[in-house]
C-alpha cells in the first residue's frame, strides 16, 4: 500500500509492516515545532458500532503518549473529517463528534456518532494526529462509574432514569422518560424498579423508540411487568429508531402518530433514555411552551441519573451545551441535517432561537403534519 504520508523539510522515517498494510510517518513541520504523527491502515470490517475497523493497532498510538482526548485528521479514500477524537471503548462523546476509537480487541476504529462513514473492505485510511481535545477532560465519560446497582444510587428513579417531563403548558402527570423497561432483570436491574415506577405513575402507553416490534414480541414472551403487560395488549409503539435518528423521520412521525392516536400518560424510552429519548422529548417539551432553562435541565437530567453528574458542574454544562444545543440547532436547521458533517459544532448558538415555532415548523414543513394535527396533539399533552 502507498503511504499517504508526504516529507515536509527533514528526512522522511518509514516504518512498513512487512505483509500487512500498516505504513507509520513522523515528520517535523518545522525546526521549531513536535514532530507530526500519521499512520496509514487499511479497513477490515465493521466496528461494535457498524463503522469502518483498521488493522492500526492501539499500541501504535499509545507507543507515541498519544492518548485518549488527542485530535485527528481522518482521510478516507473518498473524503477527509477533522476534529475526531482519540476514545477507548467510545467513552466521552456526544451525537454528531467524529472519533476515532480504542475497540475492546486493541484495534483502532472511526466513525461519528448521528451518521455513518462509510469505507471499503481494504480500502486505505490515514490518520493524523493534529492536536488536544480542549473539551473532553470536561465530558463525562459514560459508563465509568455507572453500575447495575441500586445501592449505587439515591433513588428507585435515579437508578431507573425515570421521571416527570414538566415546564411550560405540560399537564401533570402526562409525560415521562426512562430507561428501558423491557430488558430481562437478570441483564439490567434497572428494568424491574422501571416497571414499577411506570405503573405507580399510571402510564397507559409506551414509546419504546429502540424497539421494533418483533424486538417487543421477545421481551413480551419472556418477561413479565406493567409495562410488559402494555405490550401485551398493544398499548405501544416501536419504531425501531437507530441512532441515526435525525435521518429517520418517519419514524418520529410515527411516534408523535401515536401519541395522537392513544391517551396517556405516556412513557418515553430507548435503551437509557440518553439520546432518542432526549430529542422526542425535546421536540415535545417546545410545542409545549417549556422554556430553554426547562428543556436544558430536562436533557441533562438523564446524564446525572446514569453518570452520577452534578447539577451546575462543569460536566454538566457541557452536556447542556452537547445536547439541548445540538439537537435545538438541528431542530430549527433541519434543512442542514444532510450536511452534518460540515456544521462547526463547537460554534453553534442557538441562545436566539424561537423554539416553539422551531419545533411547529419542524413537525409541520419537514415531518407533514397539518396544523390540526400539530394542535390536536399539543392539546393532547397540555393544560
Amino acid at each position: 500500500m502507498n503511504s499517504k504520508c508526504k516529507p515536509l523539510v527533514a528526512a522522511l522515517m518509514v516504518i512498513v509492516i512487512f505483509g500487512g498494510s500498516l505504513t507509520v510517518c513522523f515528520w517535523p513541520s518545522d525546526t521549531s515545532k513536535e514532530e507530526v504523527f500519521s499512520v496509514t491502515g487499511e479497513v477490515t470490517g465493521l466496528s461494535s458500532y457498524n463503522q469502518p475497523a483498521l488493522d492500526i493497532k492501539a499500541e501504535t498510538l499509545l507507543e507515541h503518549k498519544i492518548t485518549p482526548g488527542a485530535l485527528f485528521q481522518i482521510e478516507t479514500e473518498d473524503e477527509t473529517f477533522n476534529d475526531a477524537i482519540l476514545l477507548n471503548n467510545y467513552l466521552g462523546i456526544f451525537m454528531f463528534d467524529i472519533f476515532v476509537n480504542i475497540e475492546s480487541d486493541g484495534y483502532i476504529s472511526i466513525g461519528c456518532v448521528g451518521k455513518l462513514i462509510t469505507a471499503d473492505v481494504g480500502s486505505s485510511v490515514t490518520i493524523t494526529h493534529t492536536g488536544t481535545s480542549h473539551r473532553y477532560s470536561k465530558v463525562p465519560h459514560y459508563n465509568e462509574g455507572s453500575t447495575n446497582n441500586r445501592a449505587d444510587y439515591p433513588s428507585d428513579e435515579v437508578f431507573g432514569n425515570f421521571y416527570e417531563v414538566t415546564g411550560g403548558n405540560l399537564k401533570d402527570g402526562i409525560l415521562y422518560r426512562s430507561f428501558s423497561p423491557l430488558y430481562s432483570p437478570d441483564k439490567q436491574a434497572r428494568s424491574t424498579y422501571v416497571n414499577e415506577l411506570a405503573e405507580e405513575a399510571g402510564i397507559q402507553f409506551e414509546i419504546a423508540l429502540s424497539y421494533n416490534d418483533a424486538s417487543v414480541k421477545k421481551a413480551v414472551d419472556s418477561l413479565e411487568g406493567y409495562c410488559i403487560t402494555l405490550c401485551k395488549e398493544g398499548k405501544y409503539v416501536a419504531p425501531g429508531m437507530g441512532y441515526l435518528y435525525f435521518q429517520e423521520k418517519e419514524k418520529t412521525a410515527l411516534v408523535f402518530q401515536s401519541i395522537l392516536d392513544n391517551d396517556g400518560a405516556y412513557l418515553v424510552h430507548c435503551n437509557v433514555g440518553r439520546d432518542r429519548t432526549g430529542f422526542i422529548i425535546l421536540l415535545l417539551q417546545a410545542l409545549c411552551g417549556c422554556t430553554a432553562d426547562e428543556m436544558k435541565e430536562c436533557e441533562a437530567k438523564a446524564f446525572c441519573n446514569l453518570y452520577h453528574i452534578d447539577m451546575g458542574t462543569e460536566e454538566f454544562r457541557t452536556v447542556v451545551d452537547c445536547t439541548y444545543g445540538r439537537n435545538m440547532y438541528l431542530i430549527a436547521n433541519y434543512d442542514e441535517i444532510p450536511d452534518i458533517f460540515v456544521i462547526d459544532w463547537n460554534n453553534i448558538d442557538v441562545t436566539t432561537v424561537d423554539t416553539f415555532t422551531a419545533a411547529y415548523d419542524y413537525c409541520t414543513d419537514y415531518l407533514g403534519f397539518s396544523d390540526s394535527d400539530i394542535d390536536s396533539l399539543i392539546g393532547k399533552l397540555c393544560n
